[in-house]
């Protein structure tokens, strides 16, 4: 679980990167929660048992019913710049997904 902890951090921190360059101010809950998992991660004082929960209860608040990540990417009006652009995002998400997946109930 360790190994999936730090891609956990080192994919979550680029995803603060990418949410913070092009989200604006609407992504301001997304963006608190993403530091929250951060700041669980690299606390020390948690089992690798609670920091898995704690990331998995908080992601599913990234995703709500309406707004959130789900709805969020990166606009350009050339197609091919928006696929170059969003191509980083769409592969953080699926890491995150790919370890998360596994732990929601």
């Amino acid at each position: 679980m360790n190994e999936e902890l730090n891609t956990l951090d080192k994919s979550f921190s680029e995803l603060l990167a990418i949410v913070k360059k092009n989200g604006g101010s609407e992504y301001i809950s997304q963006i608190r929660t993403i530091e929250s998992i951060l700041s669980c991660l690299r606390d020390n004082e948690f089992t690798d048992t609670l920091k898995m929960e704690y990331v998995v209860s908080r992601h599913r608040e990234l995703y709500p019913p309406r707004g959130g990540l789900s709805e969020f990417f990166i606009w350009d009006n050339d197609f091919q710049t928006r696929k170059r652009l969003n191509k980083p995002l769409d592969t953080v998400r699926d890491d995150i997904w790919a370890i998360l997946k596994k732990y929601r109930a």
